[in-house]
């Protein structure tokens, strides 16, 4: 799947009310930032996500489940857990992310 303005948009718009931001490294992978809106400090980081994992809707979904879970799983930067964000259900994914 090619990096879309309709990929980013949903991509983005998964951790509401946390901000996402989508950007293509130069080596054609596509890293995420999710952060907190009030404080700008980012909560998780994933790095070279290849788009060809991305390739259908239901791997995008799956994703941001994953995501997600490990968002609301994993202690943040900040010392406590993002308690603003939407929980859901999921299963880990082989996808790695990173806590920054």
């Amino acid at each position: 799947m090619l990096f879309t303005p309709e990929l980013r948009r949903t991509l983005e718009c998964a951790f509401l009310p946390l901000a996402c931001e989508c950007t293509l490294t130069p080596g054609g992978g596509l890293m995420v930032n999710i952060f907190d809106v009030e404080t700008g400090r980012v909560a998780m980081r994933v790095e070279n996500i290849a788009l060809a994992k991305l390739a259908t809707v239901r791997a995008v979904a799956e994703w941001v489940v994953q995501l997600r879970y490990d968002l609301r799983t994993v202690g943040t930067p900040f010392g406590s857990m993002p308690t603003r964000f939407a929980s859901s259900a999921g299963a880990p994914s082989a996808l790695s992310s990173r806590i920054v």
